[in-house]
């Protein structure tokens, strides 16, 4: 039976901008990562969210630790599927990461 740790220890944000009139191709892509995650020991939380006025996709993932999400992304099951979107340039405008030690917060 898989358990939810208590304890957040890692948070991965993404916000990703859409070229014009890609957005909805963008959250497409953004959110399929993050739902195959769903049952990986160790993550606590995951949500993709879009900001249609800023054409502006956010995806954010909580683990117990960081190395949960690196072990899981060096698996084949997490390897799958990031590379599928041949297009990818043609449907990001700007890209940033963030690798956050969670300090505060509720989930």
């Amino acid at each position: 039976m898989h358990t939810t740790p208590d304890k957040p220890g890692y948070t991965f944000v993404s916000v990703s901008t859409a070229k014009p009139g890609q957005l909805d191709r963008l959250v497409e892509i953004a959110r399929l990562p993050s739902e195959k995650m769903d049952g990986v020991p160790g993550l606590i939380a995951r949500q993709v969210s879009v900001d249609r006025p800023r054409n502006t996709v956010v995806v954010w993932t909580t683990f117990d630790r960081k190395e949960t999400l690196y072990d899981y992304l060096a698996s084949p099951e997490g390897r799958a599927g990031h590379d599928d979107v041949p297009d990818m340039d043609a449907i990001i405008d700007t890209f940033h990461m963030y690798d956050l030690e969670p300090v505060s917060g509720r989930l």
